[in-house]
């Protein structure tokens, strides 16, 4: 969901008190997210943390664009991030969030995989790398004028990767993915299983859309871990996110649109624009690619906001 994996939005961690949690049931079946939305049925009523977490799971509808706010992006779109009824949640880097991040371990992904993402670092450890799992209808067209994407992407072809509990709260793990309605997800973790392969397919061809993967033990509290991923969004390239952009001088802004629409962007704050002089708030380009100059004056900070108009959004902030 700019994403550099986190793509400068803020994802703010849930702190909820949750009820106590029941048993699980000791012949639990496997757990299939639905393909597209229902009214009910959306995860198994025998699991606690299942009715906990997903309490306030949107029932359906894909992000629909939207307009500027003012001169902020107040309507960032979370991927029903904000939905979850979720327990104390830390960063587990990469753009994946968990109450332990120690407990669930990474196979390796069916991809090939860059360690720099929207400059910054990652070294896998023991643990192995969570998946970026970033799809684009329009990836085969990515400008080589401009940087490598800051998240590794793919086409909209489905995507495998592993996962294993390594704790010791009860089992079955429930596998859901919010947005449903724009992904074919298959959890794979069999009845009491530990292990699970995961498959997600973007069904999503028309507009932007990014959510979340949600793999949680069976009773409340939950171990939980939370994997952002986006369709169609946005991309910015590695030497944007964020951008560097120096006092008196400049620096070259590039993104590409999944959609091949034109990208509109916005600057948040002050000390930078698009032109030589602070008056240049706006900048639009005349296709799928953005590469402009963004100006720096006595202090450069604040953020950029790039949209088109199929819903995607993805933020880089600027650094002096």
């Amino acid at each position: 969901m700019t994403l550099a994996r986190s793509t400068a939005l803020a994802f703010a961690l849930l702190l909820v008190a949750g009820c106590s949690g029941g048993s699980p049931g000791t012949s639990a079946p496997p757990f299939p997210p639905p393909k597209q939305p229902q009214s009910g049925g959306l995860y198994p009523q025998d699991s606690t943390a299942a009715r906990a977490i997903l309490a306030n799971v949107a029932p359906a509808g894909a992000r629909a664009p939207q307009g500027w706010s003012g001169d902020g992006d107040n309507d960032t779109d979370d991927g029903d991030w904000g939905t979850l009824v979720l327990p104390s949640m830390v960063s587990c880097g990469d753009g994946t969030y968990a109450t332990d991040c120690s407990v669930w371990r990474w196979g390796s992904p069916n991809g090939t995989r860059s360690v720099a993402r929207g400059g910054l670092a990652f070294t896998p450890g023991s643990n192995g790398m969570a998946p970026a799992l970033n799809f684009c209808r329009d990836s085969s067209l990515y400008p080589t004028d401009l940087a490598a994407p800051a998240i590794p992407l793919y086409g909209l072809a489905p995507y495998s990767f592993t996962l294993t509990y390594l704790g010791t709260k009860p089992t079955p793990i429930v596998a859901f993915a919010t947005r449903w309605w724009n992904v074919s997800f298959d959890g794979g973790f069999q009845s009491g299983g530990k292990t699970g392969n995961a498959t997600l397919t973007p069904v999503l061809t028309t507009a932007a859309s990014r959510g979340w993967l949600l793999f949680f033990t069976w009773s409340w509290p939950a171990d939980v871990v939370a994997v952002p991923y986006g369709i169609n969004e946005i991309q910015l390239a590695s030497t944007s996110a964020p951008l560097t952009v120096p006092p008196r001088g400049s620096a070259q802004l590039g993104a590409f649109d999944c959609l091949g629409r034109t990208i509109a962007a916005h600057r948040t704050g002050g000390g930078i624009g698009f032109g030589p002089s602070e008056g240049s708030p706006t900048v639009a380009s005349t296709g799928p690619e953005l590469n402009v100059p963004v100006y720096g004056f006595a202090n450069p900070t604040g953020s950029i906001v790039l949209r088109d108009d199929r819903g995607a959004r993805t933020v880089t902030t600027v650094v002096p």
